[in-house]
Parts: C-alpha cells; sequence; structure tokens
C-alpha cells in the first residue's frame, strides 16, 4: 500500500515538473506550443473571472450601504469601500486619473 502512495506522489511530482517545463519553456515544439497556450488560457480565464466576482461583490455592498437608513452607517461604510476599491485598483495596476486641483479666487 505504502509502495503505491509513493509511486503515486512521484507520477504526480513528475506530471508537475512536466507542467512547470511546458510554461517557462522557450524552445517549444509545436504540440507542446497548443499545450501551453491551453494552459495559460485558462489560467488567464479563471484570474478574469476571480476579478469580476471580487468587483461584483464591492458594487453589491455598496449598494447594500445606499439602502441604509443610518447616515452615520453609510458615511463609515462608504469610507470602508473606497478602500476596498483603493485595494483592488492598486493590485490590478489600474491608475487612478486625478485631475489637478484649481483653486478660484473670489473676492
Amino acid at each position: 500500500m505504502q509502495l503505491i502512495f509513493i509511486g503515486g506522489t512521484f507520477i504526480v511530482m513528475a506530471l508537475i515538473f512536466v507542467l512547470a517545463m511546458l510554461v517557462k519553456g522557450t524552445k517549444l515544439t509545436s504540440f507542446e506550443k497548443r499545450l501551453k497556450t491551453l494552459i495559460i488560457a485558462t489560467k488567464d480565464e479563471e484570474e478574469v473571472e476571480d476579478k469580476y466576482t471580487e468587483a461584483y461583490e464591492i458594487v453589491m455592498e455598496f449598494g447594500d450601504l445606499l439602502a441604509a437608513e443610518k447616515n452615520l452607517e453609510q458615511y463609515y461604510g462608504v469610507k470602508d469601500i473606497y478602500d476596498r476599491v483603493e485595494e483592488f485598483r492598486a493590485e490590478n495596476n489600474q491608475a487612478v486619473e486625478q485631475k489637478p486641483a484649481t483653486l478660484k479666487v473670489i473676492k
């Protein structure tokens, strides 16, 4: 029983090693290139789905906060949501465009 477990572990490690070689490899055959694009495309789709899910959760929490009846709860909730949005932008390398401040002289 232990030999089967050890053999299975070695097979899994070998498969992981082969997949890593495919993803990081440079001189690949056409079959290996097709496998690499399949692996990377699946990974990219999962990352996009995770980002979409996180953004959806932020928007839904913001909607719940706007429906709240207490102003103080809304105020602190919006501050928390703003912090989460800033973290989300930083994680996804989204630059925040800020217009330069313009001051008007009023006499």
